[in-house]
């Protein structure tokens, strides 16, 4: 972002704008430390991927004024800017720093969520199992972190088990190949734009007992909001997932999966099916 106004400076405490950066993923884990940026500053405007900004707005102090991407705001209205992925600089200094955010910091429509588990679940069904298993990321690495809907699903089929679909994108073809070839449902909300509407999103991932993703936007989700999930990673992860072997510091519910053996998901389903 250009502005003649001056980067913010840990002790600052006029009125800051800050403002997202890289993919959705990033702005949900950067997102974590607007309250310590809120603290810190006398008046905060956050500007976010507009479809973050419902569930930003539920999760986070009402006197924070949140504005789309795209909204142009007025240098007259604030002193000093900072990008959200800067953050980490000033607030997390050690591994102790992450630890109260990483309980999670996001809350979805709990009604929402509950009509949503209700409807899924009035087949008889007694566990909900939200699945995503496809990247639509346009760096290099991003399809080694890809796994079929078929090999995913059947890992985990089990009696009064059902599938939900919490991957964004046009899955029909696979989801009805999975049905053909192995006799396995994965149910869709049609009600639920998974990739544009993120609220909504949020309470498809509260209504499940269980997640199980690779990693994209869905693990950053579900970690924002507390809730238990098997992140799937390739041999060679993001840095964001340190190199502890299970634990994530941004997120206390994130249960790491790595493969031992690069693009094999074979074992890494058996230990945790």
């Amino acid at each position: 972002m250009i502005s003649s106004r001056p980067k913010w400076r840990l002790g600052d405490r006029g009125k800051v704008l800050v403002w997202g950066e890289q993919g959705i993923g990033d702005e949900i884990m950067f997102s974590s430390l607007i309250p310590d940026l809120h603290k810190a500053c006398s008046q905060l405007i956050v500007k976010a991927d507009k479809r973050l900004i419902p569930i930003l707005r539920r999760s986070f102090p009402k006197d924070i004024a949140f504005c789309e991407s795209d909204t142009s705001v007025s240098e007259g209205d604030y002193d000093s800017h900072i990008a959200m992925g800067s953050l980490p600089l000033h607030f997390r200094p050690n591994i102790e720093s992450f630890k109260t955010a990483a309980q999670g910091y996001l809350s979805a429509d709990g009604k929402r969520a509950a009509v949503l588990r209700d409807r899924l679940l009035s087949d008889g069904s007694k566990m909900l199992i939200g699945l995503s298993w496809h990247s639509t990321s346009k760096i290099r690495v991003a399809q080694k972190r890809t796994i079929s809907l078929g090999q995913l699903a059947r890992a985990f089929q089990a009696e009064n088990v059902k599938f939900v679909s919490l991957q964004y994108g046009d899955m029909d073809d696979e989801i009805n190949r999975v049905r053909q070839d192995h006799g396995i449902d994965v149910a869709q909300v049609e009600q639920i734009d998974n990739f544009n509407d993120i609220d909504g999103l949020a309470a498809l991932i509260t209504a499940c007992d269980r997640i199980v993703s690779i990693d994209n936007v869905t693990v950053h989700l579900a970690g924002a909001l507390g809730k238990e999930i098997d992140a799937l990673l390739p041999r060679v992860s993001n840095w964001r997932w340190g190199i502890h072997p299970h634990n994530s510091y941004w997120y206390n519910s994130d249960r790491l999966r790595r493969q031992t053996e690069r693009e094999d998901w074979a074992e890494v389903l058996a230990q945790i099916s």
